[in-house]
């Protein structure tokens, strides 16, 4: 579970190893034994995203925090963007080789929207060719990652039998989007959204400064608080404490709260994610 979690790219099973080596080591000090904490969790209402390792008994090193709120529009251009929400439909243009161009719709209002990490986030929505969704209606799937787009388009029965149009492309700081795609006679395509389109969200990486964990013979939870970095903006500065409960049984079983230190933390209901692991 704890490599599934950290999958990212923490190795941790050094210090799980070191973790249970202490704990055996110190059975009458057991409170003494250094302790972990991992997770990996897609947050709702906002949607939100964090993974974490915290880390107690490790000299001065408590872990990291990975945060991304994926609904909060950023100040600083994080490089991580989601599709800007926006009461009317969002322009795409799709351009043949030949200079002929084909416009579409993009309902942003219909877009459901998962967080699978803190830098990708999985789409589905409809839209229509034109401006009307009722004669030339098409449904999309797609992901952002950071500031790369890739989509497919499935047009209904007016378009011909499984037409399609799969593209990638890149976006750019003030939120416009381009790139390539390819409709599934084989005809490539360019494709451009405007300025606005997409946003940089909320991202950051954050040293955690303080950890305290109970295993999960002893509980399961775990608090631990970091200050927000320069990344975070106009939040920068802000200290934050979260606490966590590994409910051994799944992501459902456990649960997730943070808040400004000091103040009381406010419980986020687990959506998604591997979950919390306290050894």
């Amino acid at each position: 579970m704890i490599s599934k979690i950290l999958a990212g790219g923490v190795v941790i099973a050094g210090l799980v190893g070191a973790s249970a080596g202490a704990a055996s080591a110190a059975t009458t000090h057991p409170a003494a034994a250094p302790k972990v904490a991992v997770g990996s969790v897609e947050l709702g209402q906002p949607l939100q995203y964090e993974r974490f390792i915290a880390l107690q008994g490790f000299g001065r090193n408590h872990g990291d925090v990975w945060y991304t709120n994926w609904a909060q529009p950023d100040t600083v251009n994080s490089g991580v963007f989601a599709p800007a929400p926006a009461t009317a439909g969002q322009p795409l243009t799709f351009t043949t080789s030949g200079g002929t161009s084909y416009g579409h719709t993009l309902n942003t209002a219909s877009l459901s929207e998962t967080a699978k990490s803190v830098d990708r986030l999985a789409f589905t929505g409809t839209g229509e060719y034109g401006t009307n969704p009722t004669v030339d209606p098409w449904t999309i799937s797609g992901q952002v990652k950071d500031d790369s787009v890739q989509f497919t388009i499935n047009y209904g029965s007016w378009a011909g039998p499984a037409y399609s149009v799969t593209g990638t492309g890149s976006i750019a700081a003030d939120g416009s989007a381009q790139g390539t795609a390819k409709d599934s006679a084989g005809q490539a395509l360019t494709w451009h959204m405007p300025a606005g389109a997409f946003m940089s969200v909320l991202s950051y990486h954050a040293r955690i400064q303080s950890a305290q964990i109970q295993p999960r013979w002893h509980g399961g939870n775990a608090t631990f608080g970091f200050t927000i970095p320069k990344a975070g903006g106009s939040l920068a500065g802000t200290q934050v404490t979260v606490k966590v409960h590994d409910g051994g049984r799944g992501y459902a079983h456990d649960t997730y709260a943070h808040g400004v230190t000091g103040n009381p933390v406010t419980n986020y209901q687990i959506i998604g994610g591997p979950g919390i692991t306290i050894p």
